[in-house]
């Protein structure tokens, strides 16, 4: 796969930075998984993230701070281990779909042509289409 377009420097810092809605950071994180530029871009602006972190002063905090915190975050006691699964989607989406084109849950359009809404926060939403080889794409915006 040759890929011809690449995330610009903002939104790539939004991602690392970790304010994008939901479904942008699905897109974004599908594409990094695919393209080595825009991964090697995003290392960069997180490592800086990461320097601008280390220069903010430290904030005083209770010594029970972590403990509630973490307690306010469901979190597996155990991180099960994934095995990337192959296929057609990239890793990000196929954690969204529970799987790769089988796992999708198409739902007609019209034409020949299908779309599955992925569930993600009310900010954006993300789709995946399904066009058959000769139908033309629906009209549609972003």
């Amino acid at each position: 796969m040759i890929i011809k377009h690449h995330i610009d420097d903002a939104t790539l810092m939004a991602y690392a930075a970790g304010t994008l809605p939901e479904a942008f950071n699905l897109i974004i994180a599908a594409h990094v998984s695919l393209c080595d530029d825009c991964r090697a871009a995003l290392g960069s602006h997180e490592a800086l993230g990461g320097v601008l972190l280390d220069q903010v002063p430290a904030a005083e905090m209770d010594d029970d701070s972590l403990p509630r915190t973490l307690a306010r975050i469901d979190i597996p006691s155990t991180p099960e281990a994934r095995t990337p699964a192959g296929g057609v989607l990239p890793g990000p989406v196929q954690d969204y779909v529970g799987g790769d084109l089988s796992a999708v849950r198409w739902r007609p359009v019209g034409m020949g042509v299908k779309q599955a809404i992925l569930p993600t926060s009310r900010d954006a939403s993300a789709r995946l289409l399904y066009i058959p080889g000769g139908v033309a794409m629906p009209d549609h915006s972003h």
